[in-house]
């Protein structure tokens, strides 16, 4: 696809993706077209012509301006939006030696053996099903292609094909994508940065997309991850993982409140039981990486980067209304089902065929 995934998935045929994606583009082109017309209203310079220009600089905040995020951002502006709206620039300028400076300590051995270790353990497990992460067989690595090319170029399904086996992490440590490397040091940073989390995994998803979508700029890759979370997910990455913790029994609390009838089919806490009266419901745990992966790997790519491009803007809230749409769309059929377990496969496999993204921002 445009961002180097292969189209196909478990729950996702070629096909599938093929006529969904005919008419997103063109869904995308007028987006962009409005984009382009709304920042040169603002007076944000953008090529017209060439159209090839990344902005640095986007929109004030406004009603118009939310709506027009919502409706999704032009996907070769997508890393650059979200810097800006997350307020990168400015902690950019307030920490501009920080990255520098913690790339020198890995360089000088600061980095725990443990955090080290568990990095490594992550890294090609990391997307091996894109392009730009997966190890390539050639002794010199294809250059990172431009944000325009990702949106113009589609690759060839057949160059998915070799993919490194998660079962053997450690394969062809001697070359890799210029990715993988920026993944490893943004990693490695955050480690030695945020001692409190050190490194977690799901953290490796979060940076990996934030390298794609930011054309493998490490700095600013990295201060994003911080933005996230300490911002929109404080302590969902900590050792004890309370705020994720947190997040799952407020989710828990807004789906019974808002969807009764999937809150029937989900609950199976008994009431009367003291031994299950403080358990929240087994489906909870299906959704523990809806927070932490910030739903990478629970949706589709498409709908994750829409879902993205809201957070940056909105914040956290955006995490429950999202979780809270997923169980929405799936009401009808977890509504049927009687078996918690079969309940909790429901859960677990429904939002990974969200295809049509602009239907669960809706």
């Amino acid at each position: 696809d445009r961002y180097g995934f292969k189209k196909s998935t478990q729950y996702v045929t070629e096909s599938e993706y093929d006529a969904w994606n005919a008419t997103y583009n063109v869904y995308l082109d007028r987006r962009k077209k409005k984009w382009i017309e709304f920042m040169g209203r603002e007076g944000l310079l953008v090529n017209r012509r060439l159209d090839k220009e990344i902005p640095v600089r986007f929109p004030a905040r406004s009603d118009k301006t939310k709506r027009y995020i919502r409706k999704g951002v032009p996907p070769e502006w997508r890393g650059a939006a979200w810097f800006w709206y997350a307020g990168g620039p400015e902690r950019l300028r307030k920490h501009s030696d920080l990255y520098p400076d913690l790339v020198r300590r890995i360089e000088a051995g600061k980095l725990s053996e443990s955090d080290g270790e568990h990095i490594e353990r992550d890294l090609f497990r990391t997307f091996p099903d894109n392009i730009r992460f997966k190890p390539d067989s050639s002794p010199n690595p294809p250059p990172i292609p431009s944000a325009h090319d990702m949106q113009q170029q589609s690759i060839d399904a057949s160059a998915h094909d070799s993919v490194l086996s998660n079962t053997n992490p450690n394969a062809n440590l001697n070359i890799e994508t210029p990715l993988i490397r920026s993944l490893r040091r943004v990693l490695q940073a955050f480690a030695i940065h945020c001692p409190h989390i050190g490194y977690c995994q799901s953290l490796n998803f979060l940076a990996a997309l934030l390298l794609l979508l930011l054309n493998g700029d490490e700095e600013k890759s990295f201060h994003l991850l911080c933005i996230m979370t300490s911002i929109h997910l404080p302590g969902t990455h900590g050792t004890s993982l309370e705020g994720a913790n947190v997040d799952i029994a407020v989710l828990m609390s807004l789906l019974k409140e808002t969807l009764p009838r999937v809150w029937t089919a989900v609950n199976d806490v008994r009431t009367g039981d003291p031994q299950t009266a403080t358990r929240l419901p087994t489906v909870s745990l299906a959704t523990t990486s809806w927070f932490m992966s910030v739903f990478v790997g629970t949706l589709p790519i498409e709908t994750v980067l829409r879902v993205w491009d809201v957070l940056f803007y909105e914040g956290s809230k955006t995490l429950f209304r999202v979780a809270l749409a997923i169980f929405k769309m799936a009401e009808t059929r977890v509504a049927q089902v009687r078996d918690p377990m079969e309940v909790f496969q429901l859960v677990q496999t429904l939002p990974r065929a969200m295809l049509d993204a602009n239907r669960v921002i809706e």
